[in-house]
């Protein structure tokens, strides 16, 4: 603990203890977001850091209200006549009144925050275990179908594949740690188990579990069966998930899109009269739209993307030890020299392979390319920025001429012109290494359950697995083909079969290509029946597979009802900047006499304030789009490209 902790305890311990039977709710909740902190402790810290927190808002209130009641007068009629101590330090007594007020204020919502901590972190992991469930249960139900393995053993296995597998994996693991580290007998880590989760459809599935290892039912069959429910479910759950995102969808486009057009049109016209809410447009612009845009990718993600991605590479080196008894000379000096030489020279062609190929290795890694891409957009700033820099402080928004290029941008400053170049100069690469993987990694997904069935036709004739895997990539199975060869060549080389398999997840880094390669290497080394491990596999993957595309498909109409949205938003602030603020200025300046507001009133601003819109607006919007189709905010950087590319035009060639 450290030193606040130790102080809060200290001070609030006591009382905290005496009422822990109040708090019940907030233990069990402490207990399902695997918080390892005593419910006394966690309170005692609540109050601790709501208490510091309440005396910096109360001095804080305590110090604006001396500014903000320095020139106060109160009514006569009010009373204070008599009490004319009061009313030489009304402005005190009124700042401490504000400083007492912020004071409960700041505690009592830093409490609350501290005391829901607690159970977001439950439901954020509730639905962490309910999608890695019926995974972990396939996994369960395939080790466990061959026979062989006890129960405990079943889930100590899945448990070290939690990176995989996820939460759910935790949870099982939880269970096993009850048996071999406290002394617990299955049924009582099981019960614990039970208790303990956050997630009912977890709670059912160990309940029903109990029920059958208490009353010695077969274990097999219910696995079985709950594989199969949750297969048979996947389609009714994943609807569900996608009105949700559905909904995500309209919320957004009505308050990150609608609203501030609304809000922007609305300040554009007090902008005639009073050139002060020019502040506010810059808070919406430059603050607003990207922080909400933020919180909500934050909210997709936790509602949507909450398995965990890990991936390892698989392959360790080993030193042989089967002949260690045999006495074995030591390496003369040269030889050392040499092998020392070797090491180094194998390094060297690893560096020259990724100086010469770089292209290979962004295939594989697409963020390897802002290493060649961040560079060329610096250098291209500086290239550009070098010979101008002395008359960029000369230089006036909204009137600055042309840069060369033919294109009249005199309403677009020459800056926003080279850093936009520079971002596209940046994205571009990883948008088109990124996007030729993705459609690699489609195509392979595609066919892996197919792949799965093939092999476990060829198992069930008796041929074995690495045989059947020879056999395959003889067969033309589309790009697939490339990876099994592959495999089949790091066999020949004299690979064990379950690292080459690894090493083919390790080169796809997809959770059904992880999930798929771990169940079939850790079920070939336990059982014989490798045939049904591999129809199970393959039930698995279909499922995952048919789970992504529903998803593109039901997501595509609101992709595209955000670009929609984007449009209008991208045309209304056209309208505003090429014509409505033309014409209401023209008029204000006939019918004014006074023409000083109307000095004030700088249209080169405005029209670069609606270009800088337009542009967060489509790099935002972009990011959305790519998270609510596939899950992944990268994805999003070829929709922000786009829409920053029509914003760009617009504004060149039409304003």
């Amino acid at each position: 603990m450290g030193f606040a902790s130790i102080a809060a305890y200290r001070i609030f311990g006591n009382g905290v203890r005496k009422r822990a039977e109040t708090h019940h709710d907030l233990e069990v909740q402490l207990h399902q977001a695997h918080i390892p902190v005593p419910i006394d402790r966690y309170l005692s810290s609540a109050y601790f850091y709501s208490l510091i927190a309440g005396l910096i808002g109360a001095i804080a209130g305590y110090y604006f209200g001396l500014h903000l009641f320095a020139n106060l007068i109160l009514p006569a009629n009010i009373g204070m006549d008599s009490l004319p101590w009061v009313d030489a330090h009304q402005t005190e007594l009124l700042s401490v009144a504000a400083g007492l007020l912020l004071f409960t204020l700041t505690f009592y919502i830093i409490y609350v925050i501290y005391a829901k901590i607690p159970a977001t972190k439950a439901n954020i992991r509730k639905s962490q275990i309910d999608q890695s469930l019926p995974h972990a249960i396939a996994y369960l139900y395939a080790l466990d179908h061959g026979g062989g393995i006890n129960l405990l053993e079943i889930l100590k296995s899945l448990s070290e594949y939690a990176y995989i597998y996820g939460a759910a994996a935790e949870e099982f693991g939880r269970i096993v740690q009850d048996v071999e580290y406290f002394g617990c007998d299955m049924l009582t880590a099981l019960q614990n188990a039970s208790n303990r989760t956050s997630s009912d459809k977890f709670k059912e599935f160990v309940d029903g579990l109990i029920s059958i290892v208490s009353s010695g039912g077969d274990v097999t069959t219910y696995l079985m069966s709950k594989t199969r429910q949750y297969h048979s479910t996947a389609a009714r759950e994943q609807k569900t998930f996608l009105e949700t995102l559905g909904i995500m969808a309209e919320v957004y486009i009505a308050v990150f899109v609608v609203g501030p057009l609304f809000m922007m049109t609305i300040l554009v016209v007090i902008g005639l009269i009073n050139s002060e809410s020019r502040m506010i447009l810059y808070v919406l612009i430059y603050a607003l739209i990207p922080a909400g845009t933020a919180v909500y990718l934050i909210l997709l993600d936790m509602i949507s993307d909450v398995s965990k991605k890990s991936y390892a590479k698989y392959m360790v080196e080993k030193k042989p030890d089967a002949f260690s008894d045999v006495h074995v000379k030591p390496l003369y000096e040269g030889q050392a020299k040499l092998i020392q030489r070797m090491h180094l020279r194998r390094r060297l062609f690893g560096f020259r392979a990724m100086l010469f190929h770089p292209f290979r290795l962004m295939r594989y890694k697409p963020a390897y390319s802002f290493l060649m891409s961040v560079p060329l957009a610096i250098l291209y700033l500086y290239s550009v920025l070098r010979p101008s820099y002395p008359d960029l402080g000369r230089i006036s928004i909204g009137t600055v001429p042309s840069i060369g290029t033919g294109i009249d941008v005199s309403r677009i400053s020459v800056l926003d012109d080279w850093i936009f170049f520079a971002v596209l100069i940046v994205c571009i690469p990883f948008i088109i290494f990124y996007e030729l993987r993705n459609r690699r990694i489609r195509q392979i997904e595609d066919q892996i359950p197919e792949f799965m069935r093939t092999l476990a036709s060829i198992n069930d004739a008796g041929i074995l697995l690495i045989d059947a895997i020879t056999m395959v990539a003889q067969a033309k199975i589309g790009v697939l083909q490339h990876e099994v060869k592959q495999i089949v060549g790091d066999i020949t080389w004299g690979t064990v079969m379950a690292d080459a398999l690894r090493n083919f997840e390790y080169r796809v880094k997809t959770d059904m290509a992880s999930r798929i390669i771990t169940l079939i290497v850790r079920a070939s080394e336990s059982t014989n029946d490798v045939k049904s491990v591999l129809v199970i596999a393959a039930g698995d993957a279909e499922v995952q597979k048919q789970t992504k595309n529903e998803r593109t498909a039901e997501m595509f109409v609101y992709v595209f009802i955000i670009y929609v949205a984007f449009f209008v938003f991208l045309f209304t602030i056209y309208v505003l900047a090429a014509y409505f603020l033309t014409a209401m200025t023209g008029s204000l300046s006939e019918a004014a006499s006074d023409l000083t507001m109307i000095n004030t009133f700088d249209m080169g601003i405005y029209t670069t304030l609606f270009f800088h819109a337009a542009m967060l607006q489509g790099f935002c919007s972009g990011l959305v789009a790519g998270k609510m189709s596939t899950g992944s905010i990268s994805s999003g950087l070829k929709h922000s490209v786009v829409m920053m590319l029509v914003s760009y035009g617009v504004f060149t060639l039409l304003v």
